[in-house]
């Protein structure tokens, strides 16, 4: 059992150390700045075992020179100063030699008897790098949970709602009348959750101590919020109004005039298309629509496909014309994809930000090969029936595909994250296509005004906010892992 908890602690300790060596700036470990002296070579397959471990022990770090490291703010720098340690446990081991000898098995031994001490090094050196990491990470906030309104909440929830029932809440008529909030026909009705009015004051503090209006802004404007990846969060860019344009700019790149450029070449495009105007190889007119993506280039898009299908506006628009996504490797799933098309009556879209993503271009190619099949292996046939929505730094892979990247390429960035896609090129090309560009804005109105809505309601009335805060009374501080979607109407099955 001993050797055992030793185990345990030596691999944390280890873990530590190498999340510390892999962290580099400038290109240079900072805990490791130098490379460790490499080990004696054995030439003779009968050097002394002891010689090769000892090195293998032994390491001394560089002496002290400062590091300057930048934070988030390029104003603020932080200095650390590198003091000498040195971790060697040869030292034990040559004890062990001068008194067991040149036996092999004593050496053994010897190593057996110090192998705490190799221990304490290691957590010496283990402690020694978390204090760097701590004191190298960009300066913030304490955590939400050392907050006073965290805590609150925390006493709220075990001293009040936990020995409550919700039968008893909603018998509450001034508690039911209040917890609701609508706009624009969309009505949020909260009562059902296991809350008070007093909850949610305490969840509309913790927001304000946050500073989460502030934020929402922050990301309304283009602020790099991501910053994992250094990226703005902008799918609210893809449904803004024209005349917005010139107020949000992501890298001095005009965000919301780059989003109608593409938004007016679409809907010229798929206005052609449901005019005739624009035919296959053959000269047929195309009918038929495969959309081939996966993750969020085919789900939001399917899930809006879905519900228009059997709205009035929606059926009478798309008579004549279907649309099928093709997401699976499966060749099952190609086949009953492409079992009763006519390939002269058949576009392609091909949705891949980066147009490499394995499964899409897998199924890609095999879209390609079936148009080949049927109408020969010509250049053309891919540039008359195949159309891609993709990145501007992927025009070269979307070129070599053999994709006409002067009429038949949409582009979308990377301030726009696969889920909230349906809303650029993923999302309206294959909708317009379908049921007309004038179905799909309606469709982008209402985003808008949802968007509107989350950016300047009050906190109390805001349905997004309200919805999130109790996402997080609900996961933090009742304890419920899971959550549970549950449309009564079928038109929302995705």
């Amino acid at each position: 059992m001993p050797y055992r908890i030793q185990t345990i602690a030596m691999t944390k300790v280890f873990l530590v150390a190498l999340v510390a060596h892999t962290q580099f700036i400038g290109g240079q470990s900072f805990l490791f700045p130098r490379r460790a002296p490499s080990l004696p070579k054995r030439d003779d397959p009968f050097s002394s075992p002891t010689q090769y471990k000892r090195a293998s022990y032994s390491y001394t770090k560089p002496t002290s020179s400062p590091l300057h490291v930048s934070s988030r703010k390029n104003d603020e720098r932080d200095q650390i100063t590198r003091k000498e340690d040195r971790v060697d446990v040869a030292f034990q081991l040559d004890s062990a030699d001068s008194e067991l000898g040149s036996d092999p098995q004593h050496h053994a031994d010897a190593q057996h008897h110090n192998y705490p001490n190799v221990i304490l090094q290691a957590d010496k050196l283990g402690r020694s790098a978390h204090n760097q990491i701590l004191r190298i990470l960009p300066k913030s906030k304490p955590l939400v949970s050392s907050t006073t309104e965290w805590k609150r909440l925390e006493r709220h929830a075990t001293e009040v709602i936990q020995p409550s029932h919700l039968r008893d809440m909603i018998q509450d008529p001034e508690r039911c009348d209040a917890m609701y909030a609508e706009h624009d026909g969309v009505y949020l009705d909260y009562s059902r959750q296991q809350a008070t009015l007093e909850t949610m004051d305490l969840l509309f503090e913790l927001a304000e101590k946050q500073e989460l209006q502030q934020r929402i802004r922050g990301m309304f404007n283009g602020e790099k919020i991501n910053f994992t990846e250094d990226r703005a969060v902008l799918h609210t860019a893809l449904r803004a109004s024209k005349d917005d344009a010139g107020t949000v700019f992501v890298d001095d790149l005009d965000a919301i005039k780059e989003v109608h450029d593409v938004l007016d070449q679409i809907k010229k495009f798929t206005d052609a298309f449901r005019s005739g105007e624009i035919v296959g190889y053959t000269g047929k007119r195309m009918r038929n629509i495969v959309s081939v993506g996966i993750g969020g280039s085919y789900l939001g898009p399917e899930f809006l496909h879905e519900v228009l299908k059997t709205e009035a506006e929606g059926i009478n628009s798309s008579l004549g014309y279907s649309l099928r996504f093709l997401a699976n490797v499966d060749p099952v799933d190609v086949e009953r994809t492409c079992a009763d098309l006519d390939p002269e009556e058949t576009l392609i879209i091909v949705v891949s930000k980066t147009f490499t993503t394995a499964e899409t271009m897998l199924n890609a190619r095999t879209m390609r090969q079936w148009l080949w099949d049927f109408m020969g292996d010509d250049i053309d046939v891919v540039r008359k029936h195949v159309v891609a929505c993709s990145s501007v730094s992927a025009t070269e892979n979307v070129k070599a595909f053999g994709i006409d990247t002067d009429k038949y390429f949409f582009r979308f960035w990377d301030w726009v994250g696969g889920r909230y896609s349906v809303c650029g090129a993923a999302g309206a090309v294959p909708i317009s296509l379908l049921y007309g560009f004038d179905l799909f804005e309606k469709f982008l109105e209402g985003a808008r005004s949802m968007d509107t809505h989350f950016l300047n309601a009050p906190m109390k009335n805001n349905i997004p906010i309200i919805m999130g805060l109790l996402g997080v009374w609900n996961s933090s501080f009742l304890g419920y892992n899971s959550r549970a979607l549950i449309p009564y109407a079928q038109a929302l099955l995705r």
